[in-house]
């Protein structure tokens, strides 16, 4: 499946925390119990830093990703895809066109995610490696 991306506009901030929500809301009620105004106020955080860019496929906006360049390493995050577009792939392509770059410029990329969450899974086969964890978080690297 081709996907494209673009950067992401001040149109797209309610659009981006309804996927975060999506994609999220679980993991984030099992490890911290889910706050709305918690979650409004780190999304509104995330967004003054750096705003992601947004997935898009057969021109809709499906999902988010940001690969920040963190200058000895990149860091993976903001990466979501809309519940119906789980297991087609997307995702998959998203993460190996990230890598890609990173492996150009010699970069490990680091990346961490809440426990629970499956995408722990995709970034094992990705060959990212657990470089620790705690209750609320697993993180990983990729060299």
């Amino acid at each position: 499946m081709k996907y494209s991306t673009r950067p992401a506009q001040s149109s797209d901030y309610e659009f981006l925390f309804d996927l975060k929500k999506a994609a999220e809301f679980e993991p984030i009620k099992a490890v911290f119990g889910w706050d709305e105004q918690v979650q409004r106020d780190i999304h509104a955080e995330e967004w003054a830093e750096e705003r992601p860019e947004i997935i898009e496929y057969q021109g809709k906006a499906i999902g988010s990703v940001l690969l920040q360049d963190k200058g000895e390493h990149f860091y993976f995050c903001r990466f979501f895809l809309l519940p119906e577009y789980h297991g087609k792939g997307i995702g998959s392509q998203v993460l190996k066109d990230c890598l890609t770059k990173a492996d150009s410029l010699n970069k490990p990329v680091e990346l961490c995610y809440l426990q629970g969450n499956r995408v722990g899974e995709l970034y094992l086969r990705f060959g990212f490696e657990i470089t620790s964890q705690n209750d609320q978080f697993v993180y990983m690297c990729r060299k």
